[in-house]
């Protein structure tokens, strides 16, 4: 009975941070327990699961809402926790919340809601990140979709070392609009735009998470080294060949960083979805057993 009413909640908690989710879900785990030794029924002392879980998300939303900054400067929302905050982070993939534009996730102004925008594709439905959907994608997908902000990264600073000796003293420390170059710095510079990439890729890397933090973190890390790789091909193509609009580069990337994001989450997000389409009702606890009509594969 305990696992059931707790496997009913989690599928409500769809519009909690993964944060809050696992942390509510641990409180209520541990008093479920003490329900069960007494001999309680859950919902006569908690209500159904889906007003539980409607009490949670209320109270936890009222405290710190997922969606929004900590503070506005002129009516402009201005975040200082960074990528690094597991609040924050949930932002950049979250199909539950409807809007497409949220906060940044650092600084001033808004970004893309990744998750909204795959809903409003049409390759996912709000609720597909449910827990049995999770659990269901194999390890190996897991693995690749770790995989790929190392790989982007460790080519980046390859490609670096590469071309290091080549490379003049001072490279472009920027560029316009136009895509053409701002200034000059020293070359020391690229190091500190391979990081931007490279730092995020091994944080990802960290063990010990719920499979949705870890897409969600691969997801992150993976937008931030295609963002690196450009500027740095920018910034070489330019030492290279000044005067050429290789800024440019780095504006295209920010398109290419956003899909390369989606399919981090989108590829084992859907092995999880077919997987759960094929158990078969008995292999799933009571309230989270899938059907055809919302897991079967689009």
């Amino acid at each position: 009975m305990s696992r059931t009413y707790l496997h009913a909640v989690r599928e409500h908690l769809g519009r909690l941070t993964a944060a809050d989710r696992r942390r509510a879900l641990v409180a209520l785990e541990a008093q479920l327990d003490e329900f069960q030794e007494a001999g309680l029924d859950p919902a006569a002392v908690l209500g159904s699961p889906a007003e539980y879980a409607a009490q949670l998300v209320e109270a936890l939303s009222e405290d710190h809402p997922a969606g929004e900054a900590r503070w506005r400067v002129l009516g402009l929302p201005v975040e200082t926790r960074g990528p690094v905050n597991a609040e924050v982070r949930s932002r950049v993939w979250n199909p539950a919340d409807p809007r497409l534009v949220v906060p940044r996730l650092f600084g001033l102004g808004w970004s893309l809601n990744l998750g909204a925008f795959a809903v409003r594709l049409g390759l996912i439905r709000p609720d597909d990140m449910g827990h049995d959907v999770l659990e269901g994608i194999p390890a190996r997908n897991l693995r690749l979709a770790r995989s790929v902000p190392l790989v982007i990264a460790g080519a980046t600073a390859a490609a670096t070392a590469f071309t290091w000796r080549s490379l003049p003293r001072t490279v472009a420390s920027g560029f316009g609009p136009g895509g053409r170059a701002r200034g000059r710095a020293s070359r020391t510079s690229i190091l500190g735009m391979v990081a931007i990439g490279a730092v995020p890729a091994l944080w990802s890397q960290r063990p010990a998470v719920a499979t949705e933090e870890a897409l969600v973190r691969a997801a992150t890390a993976t937008s931030l080294a295609v963002i690196s790789a450009s500027a740095v091909a920018a910034t070489v193509a330019d030492a290279r060949h000044a005067g050429d609009r290789w800024g440019l580069l780095t504006a295209g990337a920010v398109p290419v960083a956003a899909l390369a994001s989606m399919g981090v989450v989108l590829l084992p997000l859907r092995a999880g979805l077919r997987q759960a389409w094929r158990t078969p009702p008995s292999a799933v606890p009571a309230g989270d057993t899938p059907t055809n009509k919302d897991q079967e594969p689009r």
